[in-house]
């Protein structure tokens, strides 16, 4: 599984677009996690995984409120501009492809914002059974991920892999419905589900909202 990725210049081609983002310029969050401040919570003691966070936008959040955070990402340029922005943020050069760095059961809180939608179902499965194994027993993961909807974003186009999963111009991308959700979080309890839109760059970005229950 670590290698899905090889020869792809995936890791590149994130390191190219962070590496051209105004860096005197903080990171900007929209405001989804505030109707799950009570499950945040839960997390005031123990510092809340933001994976794949990407320039900082949710680990900002966090850190603004008082969060200790632990901020992953596979793109190093990513992790400098979280450095820059959330000084109080501990980085972590992550890849999701491989174990995840942290002991069972150590984490109340994984965030997962946009960046679970990216792998084969094979390795979308591994990926969540790493996250259960992390979270504590009733432990919560906040995810979000694309929709099928989200065709100004790649939905439907280029090449089919499998089932939702499109490669189009070097890269790769998943897209849910809400069945296939259901299937992947079959063994954790769905507590809060639904489809959103926001904007990015312009364009209405179609997308799922999950909060999860680690039920092992």
């Amino acid at each position: 599984m670590a290698n899905e990725y090889a020869g792809s210049g995936e890791l590149s081609n994130w390191n190219s677009i962070y590496n051209i983002k105004d860096e005197d310029k903080p990171p900007v969050y929209d405001d989804w996690l505030v109707k799950h401040m009570d499950l945040l919570e839960a997390s005031r003691q123990t510092a809340v995984l933001d994976l794949g966070c990407g320039n900082g936008c949710d680990s900002l959040f966090l850190s603004e409120r008082g969060f200790d955070v632990i901020s992953c990402d596979w793109s190093e340029e990513a992790l400098l501009r979280v450095r820059q922005h959330v000084p109080l943020a501990d980085t972590r050069a992550v890849n999701l492809l491989e174990p995840l760095p942290f002991a069972d059961n150590s984490a109340i809180v994984i965030i997962a914002d946009l960046s679970l939608h990216y792998f084969s179902w094979e390795a979308t499965i591994a990926i969540i059974n790493e996250l259960q194994r992390v979270l504590q027993s009733d432990g919560y993961l906040l995810c979000r991920v694309n929709s099928i909807k989200d065709v100004n974003f790649g939905a439907g186009t280029g090449k089919e892999i499998e089932a939702g999963y499109y490669e189009h111009e070097g890269h790769r991308k998943r897209f849910f419905d809400k069945d296939r959700l259901e299937q992947l979080f079959q063994q954790w309890k769905l507590t809060y589900i639904e489809e959103a839109v926001l904007h990015r760059y312009g364009k209405p970005k179609f997308l799922w909202e999950l909060a999860v229950t680690n039920m092992k």
